[in-house]
Formats: structure tokens, C-alpha cells, sequence
């Protein structure tokens, strides 16, 4: 049993590391050709491989980032016997500082993180990070 979790938790320290790094790629060229990010989701399948998902776009832009990231987390729900991990990223305002961030919501099978990256974007070409912040997160498709 204890090779078995070793195997998981490393399973997991890969899909997240894997998964922040996309989410912020993702942000980046979305926020830089848009000034602005609707929530996404990056899931990998049990199955192998990985893919991006995001809500439908209602004409004329009516839906809420909130309404979105419901969505994508109701969706993900429907097909979560099939997941591995997932992650989903969002652009917010900082809740510690004034100030831009993005947040990165992981989940895995057996863990649940919230990652805070301020970031500043001064022109269309520059994207800066700042210093991340990490906490537990809530567990949104499996329990604990």
C-alpha cells in the first residue's frame, strides 16, 4: 500500500507542476491577445493525454466569469470517472493586495491546491509573473 501512494503522490506533484505550467501559457497568449481570460480547464484523462476546455461563449459576452467556471466545474463533473487531474484558470483581483492575478484551481484524485500568480502586463508583449502563493484547495470533484 505505501509503494502505491508513493506512486500516486508522485502521479500528482507531476500533473500539477504539468498543469500550472500550461494554465499559465494558456493565460499568457489568451490575456495578451484578448486583454482578458475567461475561465479554462486543463484536464488530463485516466487514459492518457490532456486537453483544454472552456465554456461556451454566449453572444455577446453575457455569461459571468463566475457562470463560466460553475459551468466548466459541472462539466468536468459529468466526465470525472474518466479524470486524472484537472485545472482550471481564471483571471482575478487579488483578495491579499490590490492587483491582477491569475488563479490556478488543481485537483487531483487524491489532493486539492489553489495557486495565486500576480502578474502585470504593461504592454501586449510583456507579461510579468510575481511570486506565487500556494494553499489548499477546495476539493471540487472528489472527496476527501
Amino acid at each position: 500500500m505505501t509503494k502505491w501512494r508513493e506512486v500516486t503522490s508522485i502521479e500528482c506533484q507531476q500533473d500539477f507542476d504539468d498543469l500550472l505550467d500550461v494554465c499559465i501559457d494558456i493565460a499568457a497568449e489568451r490575456i495578451s491577445e484578448n486583454w482578458g481570460l475567461h475561465p479554462v480547464a486543463v484536464v488530463n484523462a485516466i487514459s492518457g493525454g490532456q486537453r483544454v476546455l472552456a465554456p461556451p461563449q454566449s453572444e455577446g459576452g453575457g455569461a459571468s466569469n463566475t457562470a463560466m467556471h460553475e459551468q466548466l466545474v459541472h462539466d468536468l463533473r459529468a466526465v470525472a470517472g474518466d479524470l486524472r487531474s484537472y485545472a482550471i484558470v481564471s483571471d482575478v483581483t487579488g483578495e491579499e493586495a490590490s492587483g491582477t492575478y491569475l488563479e490556478v484551481l488543481l485537483e487531483h484524485r487524491e489532493y486539492a491546491m489553489r495557486i495565486l500568480v500576480p502578474y502585470l502586463m504593461p504592454d501586449a508583449s510583456t507579461f510579468d509573473l510575481g511570486p506565487t502563493k500556494a494553499s489548499v484547495g477546495q476539493r471540487l470533484l472528489w472527496g476527501s
